[in-house]
C-alpha cells in the first residue's frame, strides 16, 4: 500500500501553519507532498478597520452570543480580548464553526455552547445554524469573529430569526508572494515525474486565488496549466466547494466529510484503496 501511495503527489494549498502538520501526517503514511500556498493570513492593518475592531471589543459585554468561524478568528480575537478584558464578562454564550475551532476555543478556557453540533462532523455555517441555542435569538445581539469579507449566510439567517448581528473582522486573506515559484515547481514536476497529482483545496478563497494565479500567466502557458489542473483530481471538504469547483471547470472531484486533517486524509486513503482495488481487478 505504501508503494502505491508514493505514486500520488498531494499538492497542499493551505497556509503554512496548517499545511506543515498535515504534510507530516501524509508523508508518514507514504504519500509524496508538494506545497502550493494559495492563502496567507495576516492581521488587518488599515486604521479604520483597527478602530472598528477596537469598538467591538470595548462593547464586548453588550453581546449575548459570540461566534468564532475559524481557528484564526479565535487566535486573533482572543489576542484582542485579552488586551482589553483581563476577565471576560459573564453571561455570554460562545459558539464555534467546526470541531477544530471549538478545540481552539477550549484551549483558551472558553466553554463552547452546543459543542455536540461543532463536533458532529460538519464544519459549515449551515451546520452551526442547527444548534439549539441559536434558534430562539429574537432581539439578541450576536457578534461574529471572522476575517474580512467571506460568506454572509450565517449572519443573514440569524437576522431572519430576529437577532442583531455584527461582525468583528480581524484578519485578511491574501495570495502569498511565493505562490508563483511554487506553481512553477509543480508544473516542472508534472512534466518530468510519473504519478498522479491530487490537488487539495480547503476554501473558496483558495480556489479563487488559484485562478488568479493561473490567469496571471502568459499564454500559451496559462492554457496549459489550466488544462493540467482541471484534469487533475481535486479534493475538497464540502459540497459547497464541490459546486464551486465544478463551475470553475474541475471534472474529477472527491469530497471529504469536513476540512480537518483526519477527514481529508481519510478521503485520500479511501480513494487510493478504491483505485488499488480497481487496478487489481483489471
Amino acid at each position: 500500500m505504501v508503494d502505491s501511495l508514493q505514486e500520488h503527489r498531494i499538492v497542499i494549498t493551505r497556509p503554512e501553519a496548517q499545511a506543515a502538520p498535515w504534510a507530516a501526517q501524509l508523508e508518514s503514511l507514504g504519500f509524496t507532498t508538494a506545497r502550493l500556498n494559495l492563502l496567507a493570513i495576516s492581521a488587518v492593518e488599515d486604521e479604520a478597520k483597527i478602530r472598528a475592531i477596537k469598538n467591538k471589543i470595548l462593547d464586548f459585554d453588550l453581546y449575548q452570543k459570540v461566534i468564532f468561524v475559524s481557528q484564526n478568528a479565535v487566535d486573533y480575537g482572543m489576542e484582542w480580548l485579552e488586551n482589553y478584558w483581563p476577565q471576560l464578562p459573564i453571561g455570554i454564550d460562545y459558539f464555534a464553526v467546526g470541531s477544530t475551532t471549538a478545540k481552539k476555543l477550549a484551549s483558551y478556557g472558553l466553554r463552547v455552547q452546543d459543542l455536540a453540533v461543532s463536533e458532529s462532523g460538519g464544519m459549515t455555517s449551515e451546520d452551526l445554524l442547527s444548534a439549539e441555542h441559536l434558534q430562539g435569538v429574537d432581539g439578541e445581539k450576536i457578534l461574529i469573529f471572522r476575517g474580512c469579507g467571506g460568506r454572509g449566510h450565517l449572519a443573514e439567517e440569524l437576522r431572519k430569526r430576529g437577532a442583531k448581528v455584527e461582525y468583528c473582522e480581524l484578519y485578511e486573506r491574501q495570495l502569498p508572494a511565493g505562490a508563483n515559484a511554487q506553481l512553477t515547481e509543480i508544473i516542472a514536476a508534472a512534466e518530468t515525474q510519473s504519478g498522479a497529482i491530487i490537488l487539495c483545496l480547503h476554501s473558496g478563497e483558495s480556489l479563487q486565488n488559484l485562478h488568479h494565479l493561473i490567469n496571471g500567466l502568459g499564454s500559451p502557458l496559462r492554457e496549459k496549466v489550466l488544462a493540467l489542473f482541471q484534469s487533475t483530481l481535486l479534493l475538497v471538504p464540502s459540497q459547497r466547494l464541490v459546486s464551486a469547483a465544478q463551475a470553475a471547470g474541475f471534472k474529477r472531484i472527491i469530497c471529504a466529510e469536513n476540512a480537518t486533517d483526519n477527514a481529508m486524509t481519510a478521503a485520500l486513503l479511501n480513494y487510493c484503496r478504491t483505485q488499488e482495488c480497481i487496478s487489481l481487478q483489471d
